[in-house]
């Protein structure tokens, strides 16, 4: 049986280190790669079963630091992850606006980007691992 793209997400995601990152101590850990953007991570919240990170590249302008993407995604402790929300310059989508709500497109298009994101940021060589 095919994984789902939420296993496909945890996975790529301990790839990086983020499961590591999670159960370990600090709030915050950044990679640096040349020739890319940083890749930064902050634990946002941890639950019972899920903890919520922040994934975000960032650039400056204007004197400013400028969140480009910055991703806001669901960790759970039995092998899934799922994106909850996505800000750009642009644009701010949430996949639950609010409890009990759903919008299914946004949860379909975020995790497909994370997805993709994740493949890049692997490609890259970033790792939050210490």
């Amino acid at each position: 049986m095919a994984a789902s793209i939420f296993e496909r997400i945890f996975k790529k995601l301990d790839q990086l280190g983020v499961n590591e990152f999670i159960t370990s101590e600090g709030d915050y850990r950044k990679s640096q790669v040349s020739g890319y953007m940083d890749l930064s991570i902050d634990k946002i919240y941890q639950g019972d079963n899920y903890t919520l990170i922040s994934l975000q590249h960032y650039f400056k302008q204007n004197g400013d630091l400028v969140p480009d993407p910055d991703m806001v995604v669901k960790v759970y402790d039995e092998g899934s992850a799922e994106a909850i929300s996505f800000q750009d310059q642009f644009q701010y989508l949430e996949v639950y606006p609010y409890p009990n709500k759903v919008i299914p497109k946004y949860k379909k298009e975020l995790n497909a980007f994370l997805n993709t994101w994740l493949n890049n940021l692997i490609d890259q060589g970033h790792s939050l691992k210490q």
